[in-house]
């Protein structure tokens, strides 16, 4: 055989290598680098003041009553939340004239934040309850409440203003 025939099949396994190089060298990258771009959850690293935010809430959004703070015993006890699920927890509740209402709680973890949302669905469904044959007008707002959860921490307020509290909500996310 001639040279050039000796080195065609040489020139086709290197070929055929190349691919094969290539995709170990995908799998490798995928393996080794991506794990190391993966996001934290939600809200690992978040820190909130509860209370300044629920204040914050308090002075800018245009609420119809005026809202008064409640203890920590009243807060158990109309949210029916555990205290050992609670770090700090911030609550404005109005007169009674309205269903407007602000809660802000930082949970002990994201599982205890979950409990406390649906302890504050269920404090909503209560006061749909209350309000039906009392004030009929202030259900709009107990239907559609902003209510979000970011990794421990829950926001639960009741107004007719839910795209300004947003965007309150979001600056505090920052």
């Amino acid at each position: 055989m001639n040279r050039r025939e000796r080195s065609f099949p040489e020139n086709t396994q290197r070929l055929l290598r190349l691919p094969l190089l290539m995709l170990l060298l995908i799998f490798f990258t995928t393996v080794t680098v991506l794990p190391g771009c993966s996001t934290r959850p939600a809200g690992e690293d978040l820190t909130l003041n509860v209370e300044e935010c629920a204040d914050t809430l308090r002075e800018t959004i245009a609420f119809q009553d005026t809202l008064t703070a409640i203890s920590a015993e009243m807060i158990a006890a109309i949210y029916q939340i555990p205290t050992a699920n609670v770090v700090q927890q911030q609550v404005y509740v109005s007169t009674g004239a309205t269903a407007e209402e602000i809660a802000v709680f930082e949970a002990v973890d994201n599982e205890a934040a979950q409990e406390i949302e649906t302890a504050a669905r269920e404090r909503l469904a209560n006061q749909i309850t209350g309000f039906e044959d009392y004030l009929p007008a202030e259900l709009p707002k107990l239907k559609d409440p902003f209510i979000a959860v970011k990794g421990k921490y829950v926001i639960v307020c009741v107004s007719n203003h839910n795209e300004d509290v947003k965007k309150v909500w979001d600056t505090f996310l920052k």
